[in-house]
């Protein structure tokens, strides 16, 4: 996959309003100490499909009825991604892992604080992604709408992304330097 480079930083990771986003309460700093990766785009089926064919990932997997070639690879499980990234690293000899929570929402909000990185305008969403009003109820290509100040794509809607935490209700001892949190509920 194409990379793109995000530069170290810190951000307020979560939101301030424990009545409506009790999984993202409290609102905490995070410091991301060093430099990352990021694929630009979501994993396509294009990818996942190559995988597949090199005994990497299941072969299995349904695109639900919709194209497969450039749309975002679907219906696979947190499982699936681990062997999606373990095989990317073994045929390319470089080190691929999923993002932290915490480096996705970094990357994603480009460490502003309003709810988008182009701050709070709903009407303004249809320009950086696909979701409910404009997607038709299906997955779209990857790399159709304007990429963030990173120059990442596809980081709202479309579908969701698998990142490397185990599940928790709420941000009440999260890491502060944007590692994974890979503490309780590993099963979700």
């Amino acid at each position: 996959p194409k990379m793109v480079v995000i530069p170290a930083g810190s951000f307020k990771m979560g939101a301030p309003d424990l009545e409506h986003h009790k999984s993202e309460y409290p609102q905490h700093d995070v410091t991301i100490a060093k430099p990352f990766a990021v694929a630009q785009t979501e994993l396509t089926f294009a990818q996942w499909d190559a995988c597949a064919r090199h005994g990497g990932c299941r072969d299995n997997v349904s695109a639900g009825g919709w194209e497969r070639g450039r749309n975002p690879a679907i219906n696979i499980t947190w499982q699936d991604a681990k062997r999606y990234v373990a095989w990317l690293s073994s045929v390319t000899g470089k080190s691929y892992r999923l993002l932290s929570e915490a480096e996705w929402e970094y990357a994603a909000s480009v460490g502003k604080t309003s709810l988008y990185f182009f701050g709070n305008d709903d009407a303004l969403l249809g320009q950086f992604g696909w979701y409910q009003p404009n997607s038709q109820a299906r997955t779209h290509p990857v790399g159709e709408k304007a990429a963030n100040p990173f120059g990442l794509k596809d980081m709202y809607g479309n579908v969701s992304e698998w990142v490397e935490d185990c599940y928790h209700d709420g941000y009440r001892g999260a890491p502060a330097d944007g590692s994974a949190w890979v503490s309780g509920d590993c099963t979700h």
